[in-house]
């Protein structure tokens, strides 16, 4: 029973210490290839142009409020595309956030 118990615990104490060897670099970014930069933005400016052309489809419903939410939605977006070209780092809720609809 002690030699199980002694093993057991010299198995447990060598995976906790050879675990951090697993982790890898702590703090270093990736930074996505030029490719990937450039998918991305024209991948946002699609999204902005079609947002665009629905708001602008009923020109006759989309006034007041409503406009100057559309109209804050794409300086969103062509901040986030301008971040991405100068290859600052965005993270996915800023994208994810950015990319909700505009409500009514």
């Amino acid at each position: 029973m002690k030699t199980t118990t002694v093993g057991v615990l010299s198995i447990v104490g060598l995976a906790l210490s050879v675990t951090p060897l697993w982790a890898g670099p702590v703090g270093l970014q990736r930074s996505p290839s030029t490719e990937q930069q450039n998918a991305e933005v024209a991948q946002l400016e699609a999204i902005k142009d079609r947002q665009w052309r629905e708001a602008m489809a009923s020109p006759a419903t989309v006034k007041g409020p409503l406009l100057v939410r559309y109209m804050d939605k794409q300086a969103q977006l062509q901040d986030l595309i301008n971040r991405i070209r100068s290859s600052q780092q965005v993270s996915p809720y800023e994208i994810d956030q950015v990319l909700e609809p505009v409500n009514p």
